[in-house]
């Protein structure tokens, strides 16, 4: 996927080192919408054969809606040509990284972070959390029903805790972002504003705005450039969404922190 997504990008750059590779594919495709009867014939007795049957009567001239499922513009994009705006399951992915997670804190101001050198117990549960260990699974995204990925928010409350005795919830508690501080009030800001800070830094790796790009498609551009814009605009409008979502839950965490005070 993200080779796919990699040559997209280069696509639509003019001179990119990518293009005698590119430039060799094949620009359109077509699936055939009817099949001859003899080719029938051959796969009806095929192991692998299907056959699409409507459950309700349908009648003529009657609009269809197709349900493409529960999947992020990077799958519409690579398997169909197409992006979903403001699509509820896009999502961006980073890899977990504790120097990347570093420096997101100390921008965000968190005082004292150690995620590149966590203490034993901490690296215990980030093995539990399958982000230690022999074959961790490092990607973790931002976005989509869930907002912030589970592990990742575990993670993030875990390590910004000051001592063992504060983490008494099970994992299954601080992988839900519904639960509202469950290691305190200053934990959480903690976490949710280092996350807010990995939204800026990712979004620091756009070559452009989203100003850029919608004056991009003003213009006349192939189709590829379009959609390869369309999709780098959902996905800076999904960590925009990120970051205002979350910045949200601070205020109002810091508000009741004032009003317990």
């Amino acid at each position: 996927m993200r080779l796919g997504l990699k040559l997209l990008q280069e696509r639509a750059k003019s001179g990119s080192f990518w293009w005698p590779y590119i430039s060799n594919l094949p620009e359109t495709y077509s699936v055939p919408i009817f099949f001859p009867g003899e080719d029938i014939k051959n796969l009806q007795y095929a192991p692998l054969l299907y056959q699409v049957v409507a459950g309700t009567q349908i009648k003529q001239d009657e609009p269809l809606v197709l349900n493409y499922g529960c999947l992020n513009n990077d799958f519409f994009l690579l398997d169909y040509g197409f992006v979903v705006p403001s699509n509820p399951y896009d999502c961006i992915e980073l890899k977990y990284d504790g120097a990347l997670l570093d420096a997101a804190s100390m921008a965000a101001g968190v005082s004292s972070p150690n995620f590149s050198s966590p203490a034993p117990w901490q690296q215990q549960i980030l093995s539990q959390l399958n982000l230690d260990g022999e074959a961790p699974l490092l990607k973790v995204s931002l976005g989509g029903p869930e907002l912030v990925e589970d592990r990742l928010l575990a993670a993030l409350r875990v390590l910004l805790a000051d001592d063992m005795e504060m983490v008494k919830h099970d994992l299954s508690t601080l992988k839900l972002l519904s639960v509202e501080a469950p290691l305190g009030i200053s934990n959480e800001v903690s976490a949710l504003r280092t996350v807010i800070a990995l939204c800026v830094i990712a979004l620091g790796h756009f070559p452009t705005k989203i100003m850029e790009d919608e004056s991009i498609l003003k213009q006349r551009v192939s189709v590829s450039t379009e959609l390869a814009v369309q999709f780098r605009i959902q996905k800076k409008s999904t960590i925009i969404d990120v970051m205002r979502d979350l910045t949200r839950r601070v205020k109002l965490l810091l508000s009741k922190e004032s009003v317990s005070a």
